[in-house]
């Protein structure tokens, strides 16, 4: 398991992973979604979403159904504020995710 091309593998992961990271949350707060916590080793952003929403299902239900963009609400996480937090995860390619943060910001503009 800690064979040395393993350890390579890990670490340009590692790498690929911050990346998509630091690409998403900058654009997602332009948007409006703010996030508390930067995480330092997960592959996910749960990012507070009252500022464009009250009702954080049903705001991925549409983003979904009219923009084909999946993104789980904050209540498949627990009750504590659910309805203010979605969660993106970034463990799709940079174009991907750009392609995404594009659908976001037009679905935004056109819903609000």
């Amino acid at each position: 398991a800690f064979k040395p091309e393993v350890m390579s593998e890990l670490k340009q992961r590692t790498v690929e992973f911050r990346e998509r990271r630091d690409y998403l949350i900058p654009e997602l707060e332009k948007l409006g979604f703010k996030l508390k916590s930067t995480p330092g080793g997960a592959f996910y952003l749960y990012m507070d979403c009252s500022a464009l929403t009250d009702d954080s299902f049903q705001f991925c239900v549409d983003l979904l159904e009219q923009a084909g963009v999946a993104i789980t609400p904050g209540i498949d996480f627990g009750e504590y504020q659910a309805e203010k937090y979605v969660r993106f995860a970034y463990t799709t390619s940079i174009d991907n995710l750009k392609q995404g943060v594009d659908r976001i910001s037009a679905f935004l503009a056109d819903s609000l």
